[in-house]
């Protein structure tokens, strides 16, 4: 039985929630960056599987395992293959690394066996991008560091870049007040709404709604993973954007899938959304002012969290029994202290929610606001 090792983007613990939503087997975390599962994932189209994950970055097959970084022990594991040659080792889990005199041995080993060969070291730290990978038709081992040795694995699928930016940029409107989250995390979101209802590709009729859809990045991203969708905003102007949006994201897609759209606040999708007909909402909701609020924190606080008890007993309605949603809540990182809108978790219970999953976090670089997910059960 194979077993796959799954190397995470820079959202690590969002990263292998997704996974675990979606792995028949047990998950096992190597590192904060790597997860390996046994047997459960076809060898012939492991990229298949890897499309439509948002936080892995990697998916390589586990090969064996060695004592020590030599040219030595990590051969053997490059031969077999044609009579030229371009590799590259990435490290996760330590600082050891094989050095520069160790792949001139390997290199040339290889050369004496008849492969003309050569090595790309990595840029910044241990490990090889997915767009030097791809752009260099690079082999890689993967070198996990684990118990007495290292764990070795091959590089068999790498997250495709140009795809992801081409949905992140390509697309007609964007707008960082009407919609934060890149399509990555938006599709981990909507892939922990997934969970509830088995593999992918099997979702089927299954509707999710964005009651915040801004530019529609989590709409688009549901529709790819097969989804039917709802979006609504109070905003006119921005509805028409988000249609815009999914107009040009359906043209990457077959067959053409359903959309609806509806112009409400989000404290009143019931009046839009007949009861126990939604089977996950997904959403980044308004988060208050990018700035921290200018030592407004507690006041803003307040505000956000009265407006999402509000939404969640609306949406309590027109959820199925067991329905899920996936929410990013604020967390404001101002003058030394932290807030966070602590209530609307305390009162899930009361509501009719049972809080499956979270804290998750997500942040930019440098950003005054983050972001805690969490997946909320419907009772």
């Amino acid at each position: 039985m194979s077993s796959w090792l799954f190397i995470f983007g820079r959202t690590h613990d969002l990263s292998l929630s997704e996974l675990e939503a979606f792995a028949d087997k047990p998950v096992t975390r190597l590192t904060p960056d790597v997860a390996r599962v046994e047997g459960f994932l076809p060898e012939d189209n492991p990229a298949e599987f890897l499309r439509a994950l948002g936080g892995t970055v990697k998916i390589s097959l586990e090969k064996g395992r060695i004592q020590n970084l030599t040219a030595r022990e990590l051969l053997p594991y490059l031969e077999g293959l044609g009579e030229q040659l371009t590799f590259g080792i990435s490290v996760y889990g330590s600082t050891a690394t094989p050095d520069t005199e160790t792949l001139r041995q390997m290199k040339k080993a290889l050369l004496e066996g008849g492969i003309r060969a050569r090595y790309v070291l990595p840029h910044d730290g241990n490990v090889l991008t997915s767009v030097v990978i791809t752009k260099q038709h690079i082999r890689e081992l993967v070198i996990v560091a684990g118990g007495d040795g290292f764990i070795v694995g091959e590089t068999a699928a790498v997250q495709d870049f140009q795809e992801w930016n081409e949905r992140d940029y390509g697309r007609p409107y964007a707008d960082p007040k009407a919609g934060m989250l890149p399509p990555k995390v938006a599709r981990m979101a909507v892939n922990l709404a997934s969970s509830q209802i088995g593999q992918i590709g099997q979702i089927g009729q299954k509707v999710l709604l964005d009651p915040f859809c801004g530019m529609g990045t989590i709409l688009g991203e549901a529709l790819l993973a097969g989804w039917q969708v709802i979006g609504s905003d109070q905003s006119e102007e921005v509805i028409g954007k988000a249609k815009k949006n999914l107009e040009w994201l359906v043209g990457l897609t077959r067959p053409r899938p359903v959309i609806k759209f509806f112009v409400s606040d989000a404290t009143h999708v019931t009046q839009h959304i007949a009861n126990e007909s939604v089977d996950a909402i997904v959403t980044e909701p308004f988060m208050g002012p990018t700035n921290g609020g200018n030592g407004n924190v507690k006041n803003i606080m307040k505000g956000l969290e009265k407006l999402y008890i509000g939404c969640l007993r609306d949406w309590h309605h027109i959820l199925k029994p067991g329905g899920k949603v996936v929410i990013a809540l604020p967390e404001y990182a101002v003058g030394g202290r932290i807030y966070f809108v602590k209530n609307v978790i305390d009162r899930c219970e009361i509501i009719g929610y049972t809080v499956t999953l979270g804290p998750l976090s997500y942040s930019r670089p440098q950003a005054i606001v983050k972001r805690k997910f969490f997946v909320l059960t419907k009772k």
